[in-house]
């Protein structure tokens, strides 16, 4: 795999990662309205496709293993 593109992919994933971050901060605090809440669940599908794109490109082209990865962030 071009190092750039590997680079660009994990880039990708930490942004993808910091959204999910974001949104499970904005839950936990307790005191938003349910119409904020459900405004930042309804990213949730947009934000867990862009990061399974960068994913699936980084473990079908690189040799290293990142199913360690892949698997925490659903899991979150």
């Amino acid at each position: 795999m071009d190092p750039t593109r590997r680079v660009q992919l994990i880039k990708r994933r930490a942004v993808d990662k910091a959204s999910l971050t974001r949104l499970q901060y904005f839950t936990e605090i307790g005191d938003q309205k349910i119409n904020d809440i459900q405004e930042r669940f309804n990213k949730l599908p947009e934000i867990f496709n862009k990061y399974e794109s960068a994913q699936d490109e980084l473990e079908c082209l690189d040799e290293a293993d990142y199913t360690l990865d892949g698997e925490e962030f659903e899991t979150r």
